[in-house]
């Protein structure tokens, strides 16, 4: 049994980038599966498909260097972290992605911004 889902799916995604294979399977989840569609509407993945009781993603690459590399966990079972909308955090300089539990499902940190809603932060990819 997984503890932590979402450590899993940033784990899976991050190593399937680091042996550079073009499709990885994780679990079917309603939270894996938001966070997945988030991926893609960004680019930050080719696409993915539902399968039985799995999501497969491929992965995308860029110079053959993998575009999912930097995927934190910020918020953990153990010890929850929350923030309001004005105290979202940038990662990047904008380039990056935060992402959100809020009241509206699982947010982009533009999507939060855009409906004014803080939440839960659950990671974040760079």
């Amino acid at each position: 049994m997984i503890n932590d889902p979402i450590a899993d799916l940033f784990t899976r995604i991050r190593n399937a980038s680091l042996v550079k294979c073009s499709k990885v399977a994780v679990p079917l989840t309603q939270t894996n599966e938001r966070i997945v569609q988030i991926f893609a509407q960004h680019g930050l993945i080719v696409n993915f498909q539902r399968s039985n009781q799995t999501l497969v993603l491929t992965l995308k690459y860029q110079k053959n260097q993998p575009i999912l590399m930097k995927l934190q966990r910020l918020s953990r079972p153990s010890c929850r972290l929350y923030v309001k909308t004005q105290n979202i955090p940038k990662i990047c300089g904008k380039l990056g992605i935060v992402l959100l539990s809020t009241s509206k499902g699982i947010l982009s940190d533009r999507e939060a911004i855009h409906f004014q809603v803080g939440g839960e932060i659950l990671g974040f990819v760079a």
